[in-house]
């Protein structure tokens, strides 16, 4: 019995589709592996206002006070994990409002103290006046401003972590 030369070719192009649709449903979870997380935020780090104390209580702080920001809740791609700390904001009532200042130095991102009449970096020596502006040493700019407020009677802080040794002020 002779081969039809026109079932010949419907098996070729039944075999070739056939292992067409298998590479293809092999290959699209792998692709999908690689290529959705470039397109997803990984990591998550609050974004919205960290209650950080009583306000009425904060009032009587004169002088610079270090505070522990701790973030609710943080995600990355694999765990959720509760009550991080993110790093440390320095608070003062001040001219009848608070201020806000982050305890991140804008030189390399060492932790910066309060040594009773200024801010000194024990890194690299970067000091900084009562206000946060730079005096001496390596950082390009004065500590960062983080934005405070009162609601409900109780102070929110929102952490902003900034880009490292600039002279510009942006957002990491």
């Amino acid at each position: 019995m002779a081969d039809d030369p026109d079932r010949r070719s419907f098996l070729k192009l039944a075999t070739c589709g056939l292992g067409g649709v298998v590479g293809l449903a092999t290959a699209a979870p792998a692709l999908s592996l690689v290529l959705t997380p470039s397109k997803l935020q990984t990591v998550t780090t609050p974004k919205d206002p960290i209650d950080i104390g009583d306000a009425a209580g904060a009032k009587t702080w004169a002088q610079w006070r270090k505070v522990d920001v701790i973030a609710p809740e943080m995600r990355d791609g694999w765990t959720t994990a509760h009550h991080i700390v993110l790093g440390a904001a320095y608070v003062r009532y001040a001219k009848s409002q608070f201020e806000a200042l982050s305890g991140v130095c804008p030189h390399l991102g060492c932790a910066v103290g309060w040594e009773g009449s200024s801010f000194l970096c024990p890194c690299h020596d970067s000091r900084f006046s009562s206000d946060g502006a730079k005096q001496t040493g390596p950082s390009q700019r004065g500590l960062d401003p983080l934005p405070i407020e009162v609601k409900d009677g109780r102070l929110q802080l929102t952490w902003v972590r900034y880009k490292l040794d600039t002279g510009k002020r942006e957002p990491a």
